[in-house]
């Protein structure tokens, strides 16, 4: 396809560049104007991070960079290929009805992994965390938080690669007999409508950095997150030592509802690849290939009910979720992470119309599992 022709100028206070080339359809639409910042293994932070001739150094660099800018336009970080040792950041930037992506320095509208020179890749710094972890906006806001990520590759964290995590709270409900509980529920702004597209997350978790959790979770956490686009990405090897099945590919939890999970490679990963929690609703899961994942199923579905309370009186009393799918799935004919047969889905507690604590939880007349097609 060709290549965009930029020209600067000086617009909305921030130095921004004119798109002079036709925007692709297969990219999410976005502002003829953008402002980008550049990165480099080699840069600073220091450095104003606006041109290709003065690349900061960090996302942390770049996170700042905006702050400090405060473009009213879509903002674009591209990244030059090569590895960034970092450890977690927490990203709680965003521009209110605009976007923020994160993509190789020469990534354009449509390109495939061929297209570029290769994934920049982001490396774990030996820190207990994840890579990055997006936090609930602040104050007054309105639409999602509109984060974009376009082929990096991010390994050796020991708890996860990327958190969606919107803010949850815990409040005490009662029910008409007499019983309560402390019923987790959302608070705060939710971080909705991201996309994450083509990206590797590889060698997560306590097998390959030991020593500073019990478990890794997960590759991606989405909780109290909403909306999102999670396509054509790539999980390899997320084991635990110990704990097999505490790590997942995803974790989509708390309130978490109408995300599309499609075309993904999962190979290698202890625990179920795909975990559903806490009344997250209207998930779609499809066109997935599974090879050697899974502890108890390819898809697990889990929340804590009167029973888990009686168990586990620590824990928060949660709802089931309903209206997911899993369809046109290959699941490698269903063997599992240890090389024996699963479940192609699993219930934790096992009813299928598990709900939770009534009034506050309902099941809104759906089931808690649609599946067609699974091969």
């Amino acid at each position: 396809m060709p290549r965009a022709r930029w020209g600067w100028r000086v617009g909305v206070g921030v130095l921004c560049v004119t798109l002079m080339a036709a925007l692709s359809p297969a990219m999410p639409a976005r502002t003829a104007t953008v402002c980008i910042l550049y990165l480099s293994p080699t840069g600073s932070d220091a450095n104003s991070g606006t041109s290709v001739t003065s690349p900061l150094k960090t996302l942390a660099g770049a996170q700042a960079r905006i702050q400090q800018l405060r473009p009213q336009v879509d903002v674009e970080i591209r990244i030059k290929q090569g590895t960034y040792v970092a450890p977690q950041l927490t990203w709680n930037t965003y521009v209110q009805g605009h976007t923020i992506s994160f993509m190789p320095v020469d990534y354009q509208p449509g390109d495939s992994a061929s297209d570029i020179a290769g994934r920049p890749i982001f490396h774990g710094d030996g820190t207990s965390g994840r890579w990055l972890l997006a936090k609930s906006p602040t104050g007054t806001w309105i639409g999602g938080t509109n984060l974009r990520f376009y082929y990096l590759q991010v390994e050796h964290y020991d708890i996860g690669g990327l958190g969606l995590g919107g803010s949850i709270g815990a409040s005490h409900v009662c029910l008409p007999s007499g019983i309560c509980h402390i019923l987790h529920f959302p608070t705060g702004t939710a971080v909705n409508n991201n996309t994450v597209y083509g990206m590797n997350f590889f060698n997560i978790g306590t097998r390959y950095v030991s020593g500073l959790t019990d478990f890794g979770t997960e590759a991606i956490l989405v909780q109290n997150s909403s909306g999102n686009l999670i396509r054509n990405n790539h999980f390899m090897n997320l084991v635990n030592d110990g704990h097999l099945g505490e790590i997942h590919g995803l974790y989509v939890a708390h309130y978490s509802n109408h995300n599309t999970i499609v075309a993904n490679d999962f190979r290698s990963i202890s625990g179920d690849p795909v975990r559903i929690r806490n009344y997250s609703n209207d998930n779609v899961a499809e066109d997935n290939t599974f090879d050697h994942t899974g502890r108890s199923a390819f898809y697990s579905d889990w929340f804590c009910d009167d029973a888990c309370l009686q168990a586990h009186p620590d824990h928060s009393a949660e709802c089931g979720s309903h209206g997911n799918i899993f369809r046109n799935n290959d699941t490698g004919g269903k063997i599992g992470f240890k090389g024996s047969r699963i479940s192609l889905f699993q219930y934790f507690p096992p009813e299928e119309d598990g709900v939770g604590p009534l009034p506050f939880c309902s099941t809104q007349g759906e089931p808690r599992l649609s599946t067609a097609g699974n091969t």
